[in-house]
């Protein structure tokens, strides 16, 4: 180990022990993150705005969609002639179970490559 000091080092701890100007330091610091803070403020306010205008014009649509899809779900996708066959294979021969089952099948895969 050295006794020399670096004088670079040695100026920035120098620096660092002195007052910041007292009070007006810390006002700064407070008046900039409060500046930061209104601007995130509306921002998010604009995009809330925007999103929601944006809900009010394509509500009409997206119910219709919906409404259309809870039709399509429960769809057989294979008609089975016996009662207690039909009844033992409905959760997984509709358009709803092949939705999911698809659904899960990307998921697992995504979660094989990403691993």
């Amino acid at each position: 180990m050295t006794t020399s000091h670096d004088p670079n080092l040695q100026k920035l701890f120098t620096q660092a022990e002195q007052d910041f100007r007292g009070d007006s330091f810390a006002e700064d610091v407070l008046k900039r993150i409060d500046r930061e803070r209104r601007k995130t403020l509306l921002v998010w306010s604009v995009l809330i705005v925007l999103a929601l205008a944006g809900l009010a014009l394509l509500a009409s649509p997206v119910f219709t969609a919906i409404g259309m899809a809870t039709q399509l779900l429960p769809v057989s996708l294979v008609e089975i002639e016996t009662e207690w066959l039909r009844l033992l294979l409905s959760p997984i021969n509709s358009v709803a179970a092949t939705i999911a089952l698809g659904a899960l099948g990307i998921h697992k895969f995504f979660r094989w490559i990403l691993r």
